[in-house]
């Protein structure tokens, strides 16, 4: 608010300065004009025009015209500018008769003077109005836009603390089911996988509700979730992990990968009776970005419920927070499937 007034102030005195300063040197060149009543004259006339044009400012500010369209403001600031031209003409001759001393608009008052200062003053008026406007109408853009962006902003986290709370417990429901069938199976497997699930929540309380977090954190609650199914699935799970060690530090949206290995081993490797393999890699790319795949043996899905609401939710996420700089493809073979993902390094806000 103080910086607004600042430069409201600076361009204030920078206006009428240099059009008084213009006066000054139109007069003292096409006139033989004595210089100390010439500056004095102009002093009178930048206190003036500074005194009428900060009182039509508050004028506007009153009457709200800021808010008003051009069709009903275009007339308001022609009667405005034309009062403005006639008050700072009156106070001018009126305070440089009082300044010599002489009775006001009486011996000396020229007529058509008054007119020209006038038209002159007015025309003033109207582009200092239009300076004035154009700059609150830029600022009225710039607040809206601001105002969109911090909507648009809070719809983001949202959605994006709505898809983590759904995930949390879909991912915990998941692991529960898998402790459940090792209980009668081998109660030995189940007290070790739930020593493993305490690990999960460990991680979970670690990763709280960050929008992105290292890879190397979710990379370790990836490999606690396949311990856990390891134990449910024995040989029927094979797992694979290739993982370019410098990019342990990029950033990855929590529970992301950790969603799509959920998706591979539930609606892959469980579907198919002999088992198979879930491929973790990981690669560098050029421009600062890198390359996640998730393989699993199985066949893609034909409806959502066959391709899992967690790699849909995943797949807003992504859009959410990354917009452009994501990109995503699956791939399905014949026996396979593949989901490839390549993010940017760092998350770009």
């Amino acid at each position: 608010m103080r910086n607004r007034r600042l430069i409201y102030w600076f361009c204030q005195l920078a206006g009428w300065g240099v059009f008084v300063l213009g006066n000054v040197v139109f007069a003292a060149v096409t006139a033989d004009n004595p210089l100390m009543p010439l500056l004095m004259t102009s002093v009178i006339l930048l206190l003036t025009g500074l005194a009428v044009t900060h009182l039509y400012r508050a004028v506007i500010h009153a009457l709200g015209w800021k808010q008003l369209s051009i069709g009903a403001l275009s007339w308001r600031i022609f009667l405005a500018s034309v009062c403005c031209g006639f008050l700072i003409t009156l106070l001018n001759f009126l305070f440089t008769d009082i300044r010599d001393g002489l009775m006001p608009f009486t011996e000396r008052f020229d007529p058509g003077q008054f007119i020209e200062s006038f038209l002159a003053l007015t025309f003033l008026s109207v582009l200092w109005s239009f300076i004035y406007f154009a700059i609150a109408q830029f600022e009225n853009y710039k607040k809206e836009e601001i105002a969109n962006l911090q909507l648009r902003a809070a719809k983001t986290e949202i959605e994006l603390n709505s898809f983590r709370a759904q995930m949390n417990p879909h991912f915990m429901f998941n692991c529960m089911n898998s402790i459940r069938a090792l209980v009668d199976e081998d109660p030995g497997k189940a007290k070790n996988a739930i020593t493993v699930l305490s690990g999960i929540l460990r991680n979970n309380l670690i990763l709280g509700k960050r929008n992105t977090v290292p890879l190397k954190e979710e990379l370790d609650l990836v490999e606690k979730y396949l311990t856990l199914e390891k134990i449910r699935f024995e040989e029927r799970l094979s797992i694979t992990y290739e993982v370019a060690p410098e990019a342990l530090s990029f950033d990855v949206p929590p529970y992301m990968l950790q969603t799509l290995v959920e998706n591979a081993v539930k609606h892959g490797i469980s579907r198919v009776l002999a088992g198979g393999e879930v491929a973790v890699r990981v690669k560098t790319l050029p421009d600062q970005r890198y390359l996640i795949s998730i393989s699993n043996t199985g066949k893609w899905g034909t409806t959502p419920s066959e391709t899992g609401v967690g790699l849909q939710n995943t797949l807003k996420r992504l859009d959410l927070l990354y917009g452009r700089q994501a990109s995503t493809e699956i791939r399905k073979q014949e026996d396979a499937v593949t989901i490839e993902i390549i993010l940017p390094q760092k998350l770009l806000t």
